[in-house]
């Protein structure tokens, strides 16, 4: 009996952090739709476009539903706004923590990056030191070989050189 009850509330516990996950992506997701929309120039125009119809049909007597001052038209944009600004909010903050992540990979990338080039630098110069050593080397083999191709004078070639 009691493992039925174990069981049962580890049911639910997964269960509620599985809806809360759907939840909260849900709302990211929706805070970002929102952000994205209000944010562009299609929105700007079609409000644009419903507020000066609203206000030619009002001023123009056409139906007066909302006479001059357009108290319900300020309550609409009062009431668009509280609930706009903080998805908006939202959605930079985590546009923020993204462009944070990001950064923090880069000062990686690039500190990983230099070490890497330190570390071929100092192994291009290794091979630079090398590489001189060599040709001494060959300075010096190249020197002996001349020797060498030079004719051996022996005593009796010198005694004739002389007489």
């Amino acid at each position: 009996m009691r493992l039925h009850w174990v069981l049962w509330v580890s049911y639910i516990y997964t269960k509620r952090i599985t809806m809360t996950k759907r939840f909260k992506n849900l709302g990211v997701d929706l805070a970002d739709k929102v952000a994205n929309f209000v944010g562009s120039w299609k929105f700007i125009i079609w409000q644009s476009v419903i507020l000066i119809i609203w206000m030619v049909v009002n001023i123009k007597h056409v139906v007066d539903f909302d006479p001059y001052p357009f108290i319900l038209m300020n309550l609409l944009l009062s009431s668009q706004a509280a609930y706009a600004t903080p998805m908006i909010l939202m959605s930079g903050n985590r546009q923020a923590e993204k462009d944070r992540k990001q950064l923090q990979k880069d000062i990686d990338l690039d500190y990983n990056t230099n070490i890497v080039i330190n570390e071929m630098s100092q192994a291009l110069k290794k091979l630079n030191e090398d590489l001189e050593l060599d040709r001494q080397a060959i300075k010096e083999h190249a020197a002996l070989r001349e020797e060498i191709k030079k004719p051996i004078v022996t005593g009796k070639q010198i005694g004739r050189a002389h007489v």
